[in-house]
């Protein structure tokens, strides 16, 4: 591959222009074999009439600007992980994701699973992907429309791909501020508007996710 120009648009991010199609972008960070310092643009270009060599012919691997197969390789594969990041970025902009629901979105997109492990786990570096930040804002809307206990909502972060200490980390935070015994007696009013029967009342709490005691105490108090 030979590049005709190689222009840094951000901080670590460059954009490339091949001797044949399109432009492209990537952050050195991708790169696995290739030194950032190769990317330094070439003084006086490549190809045009102010170029540094006076014919194809005198282009070799190792000089500036011109790459060998692997080099090449490396550069095309840096260019398809920031190509899922900034498609990461642009559902990250819109609403908080976990990484799980991030990735089922980025692999419908036809993006390659490599690329997309890469660019996620630089987001993840960076702090523009976090699952315990994810998992907060969760639980806060949930928590308007719904009254859980702690083991019912450590189910539901579970399923949506929060590994376990990220949703204990969560709710350790979610339950300082939330009392679960008062979320138990919110879903002990709930369910006396659709049941009459204790028992059906006290099965509904456990689906809920709330212990025995609590119920009982929910119970006791009304």
């Amino acid at each position: 591959m030979v590049i005709l120009g190689i222009k840094q648009t951000l901080a670590g991010v460059y954009e490339i222009t091949p001797d044949s199609g399109s432009a492209f972008f990537l952050r050195d960070e991708y790169l696995t074999c290739l030194s950032k310092e190769r990317l330094l643009p070439v003084e006086g270009g490549l190809g045009g009439a102010d170029s540094l060599f006076a014919d194809e012919s005198s282009l070799k691997p190792g000089m500036q600007g011109v790459f060998n197969e692997e080099e090449s390789a490396d550069i095309l594969s840096a260019a398809l992980v920031f190509s899922a990041e900034r498609a990461a970025m642009t559902y990250l902009a819109r609403a908080e994701h976990c990484r799980f629901m991030l990735k089922q979105k980025l692999l419908r997109k036809g993006i390659d699973k490599d690329s997309i492990e890469k660019s996620l786990d630089f987001l993840q570096r960076t702090g523009a992907l976090d699952d315990v930040r994810f998992a907060g804002a969760w639980l806060r809307s949930r928590y308007i429309t719904h009254a859980e206990g702690r083991r019912k909502l450590e189910g539901e972060l579970l399923k949506r791909g929060i590994s376990k200490e990220d949703a204990k980390t969560a709710l350790d935070e979610f339950f300082s501020d939330h009392s679960e015994s008062d979320l138990c007696k919110r879903a002990y009013k709930k369910c006396l508007r659709v049941h009459k029967d204790p028992s059906k009342i006290y099965s509904s709490l456990q689906r809920l996710g709330f212990s025995g005691q609590q119920i009982k105490k929910a119970m006791a108090s009304s």
